[in-house]
């Protein structure tokens, strides 16, 4: 009766940070609630079958995908609140307005020395739906070719792409293009390649360009060779010009259909056994006694200075807070390289050396141009026209000798990532870099850049934004303190390796061309960024490499910190995703993918987190529910 009472108590004390509908029903017989909190008294405590660390794209997509079952209890912990009603967040017109704000964890990067020792912006969101909230909400998928090298990582055929495009398109609703958007504004697909029935809507918005994006992608085919239309961008063939479909609603308003609205808004509503903890981050993940580690629960807090609390797992925690943040959990946890550890004065309970290494990040620069006066957009946004160029394209005549020059320095090249402790066995990253060098060179489905045009009518601005798709520099991501209130220090080594520079370079460079290129020029008067003044005319390859290093940014597709891959070849997780070593914690976020695809990371999150919640429910299918109505009666039972 007592702890009847003081759940009651505590109860009372929950603040919805959305309002649920008065019909919707609130459980307490299994001593928990369901929906959105941000008290702690309500989950002090308390004891649930999976926790997991993080209400992201995979954090909310695992969560609801396991809260199907109504024996099941979920409890989600997310740094941010419900902020789906801010405009910031469901118009994905106003991309951008949410980074370094309340919205966004406004992590840095490491000093850039070519930038006057700036830290540069690392884009992560703080909010119900994590960067999938604050993103350009681009729907594509990599190249058939890179999904078809991750079975070679992880000795698991099922990550290859036959198997894996079928959670991709699990996750998919798709809705096909208005008569107009198809014939007019160039909204092209294949069913083929697109899901239905899904909770993520995707569509071409309502609001979609017109006006220069076709001519864009014409000029892109008259300055690139061999490059063509290619219809679809989800279809596993990446290279050529596209328009693609966001995810948004359908309807005029077109708003985001993010991670929250698709996949726990409704759910929360309908279910007694989903909840979800705001204003409040796992600060470690607490062992129970004994030789191997097993995940008896985790400390959350609210802010720096507050009470520590605890959370009961019956099952397991689960790692979704992002490729920046995954690996601090488990390393403030006593889960990592021995040396990192000691540094931050925390006692190695597991010795894992590829946690927070490996890291993948690209880079991107813009060019800006002004548009004729008059010139029709014919549309509102998002900008949605994108060329996907091959290595050979980019490089052109000197395409061979870049290949055959990096590939005779690979083996040391990986040598100097595992001395600077970038990578954990440069025979093994020597490898994997081979692999994908080969797929970057040798394949006709992949790209080695994207050139993403953009539109903004509010200042008769035409543009592009430009990266390099996969990169060979490696990076890391680690604690700094022993406090999980100090951001990691993330050093993402940009253009560590030469040929990222040249990739990032040549596509700067080339994008000029394009928009000095008929039908594009048609409709430009000159060029803001980076200038001919600045870069001029008759520019060389020198002096568009030295605007590139000053004026980059980062893409914020940080990759690879936790990555899935035999333990052999530096890996984290194995192929089910569960960290080696470790009895019952699984990483299920950005930082299991161990390569960069040449795509936005939505769609394969998505199919990431659909995998990972059926292979939880396989592994623990015919497991009884009574656990998961315990309470955690003292402190001496949180070990």
């Amino acid at each position: 009766m007592k702890h009847q009472a003081s759940l009651i108590a505590a109860l009372a004390c929950v603040s919805y940070v959305v309002a649920m509908p008065a019909q919707s029903k609130r459980s307490t017989e299994a001593r928990i609630s369901s929906g959105i909190t941000n008290s702690s008294a309500v989950v002090d405590m308390q004891a649930f079958d999976y926790i997991i660390a993080g209400g992201g794209l995979t954090g909310l997509t695992v969560a609801s995908r396991l809260t199907e079952d109504p024996s099941v209890s979920v409890l989600v912990i997310e740094a941010g609140y419900n902020n789906f009603n801010d405009s910031r967040v469901n118009d994905v017109r106003a991309y951008g307005q949410a980074f370094d704000s309340e919205l966004d964890h406004s992590i840095y990067s490491t000093p850039v020395s070519w930038q006057n020792g700036e830290e540069l912006l690392l884009v992560t969101g703080k909010t119900l739906g994590g960067s999938g909230s604050l993103n350009g909400a681009s729907w594509t998928k990599g190249a058939k070719s890179q999904y078809d090298l991750l079975p070679f990582l992880t000795g698991d055929d099922s990550w290859g792409w036959d198997d894996f495009n079928d959670y991709m398109l699990k996750a998919e609703n798709f809705h096909e293009p208005t008569q107009e958007q198809h014939q007019v504004k160039g909204a092209n697909f294949d069913s083929l390649y697109h899901g239905s029935g899904g909770p993520v809507q995707v569509a071409f918005g309502a609001g979609m360009f017109g006006g220069t994006q076709i001519p864009a992608l014409e000029a892109s085919e008259k300055v690139w060779s061999n490059f063509s239309r290619n219809s679809d961008a989800a279809s596993g063939l990446v290279n050529g010009g596209t328009v693609i479909p966001n995810m948004v609603d359908v309807e005029d308003n077109q708003n985001r259909s993010s991670p929250f609205t698709a996949y726990a808004q409704h759910q929360l509503e309908q279910r007694n056994n989903f909840l979800i903890l705001t204003g409040h981050r796992v600060t470690e993940i607490v062992w129970k006694e004994g030789q191997d580690l097993i995940a008896e629960g985790v400390h959350f807090q609210a802010s720096k200075n507050s009470t520590v609390h605890f959370a009961k797992a019956n099952r397991e925690v689960l790692l979704a807070a992002g490729s920046l943040q995954s690996p601090q959990i488990l390393e403030l946890s006593g889960v990592g390289d021995p040396d990192v550890l000691n540094a931050a004065g925390i006692a190695t309970k597991h010795s894992l050396q590829g946690i927070g290494k490996n890291m993948q990040e690209q880079t991107k620069n813009t060019l800006t141009f002004t548009a004729k006066n008059g010139t029709d957009f014919n549309g509102t946004g998002p900008p949605s026209a994108i060329s996907f160029v091959t290595a050979q394209q980019l490089l052109r005549n000197d395409s061979a000798a870049w290949y055959n020059s990096v590939k005779a320095n690979l083996t040391s090249y990986a040598q100097t990532l595992e001395e600077a402790g970038l990578v954990t066995n440069a025979t093994a990253t020597a490898t994997i870099l081979s692999a994908q060098l080969d797929n970057l060179f040798n394949t006709v489905d992949s790209a080695a850049a994207e050139i993403f045009f953009t539109i903004t009518p509010t200042t008769n601005q035409v543009g592009i934004d430009n990266w390099n798709l996969i990169v060979l520099s490696r990076g890391t991501a680690h604690i700094q303190s022993n406090s999980a209130w100090d951001h990691p220090i993330v050093e993402p080594s940009y253009f560590h390796h030469p040929l990222d520079l040249e990739f990032q370079t040549r596509v700067n460079q080339q994008s000029r061309e394009v928009f000095e290129t008929a039908p594009l020029s048609n409709y430009v008067v000159d060029e803001i960024t980076p200038g001919k003044t600045l870069v001029p005319a008759n520019a060389t390859s020198k002096d568009w490499e030295n605007w590139v290093k000053k004026s980059f940014t980062s893409v914020w597709h940080y990759i690879g910190t936790l990555s899935m891959m035999k333990e052999e070849l530096g890996g984290v997780v194995d192929s089910r995703l569960k960290v080696y070593g470790l009895q019952n914690v699984r990483a299920i976020d950005a930082s299991v993918v161990p390569i960069q695809l040449s795509a936005h990371l939505s769609s394969s999150l998505y199919g990431v987190a659909e995998k990972a919640a059926e292979m939880i429910q396989s592994d623990w299918e015919g497991e009884g529910k009574d656990r998961s109505l315990e309470r955690v009666d003292s402190v001496e039972e949180r070990i």
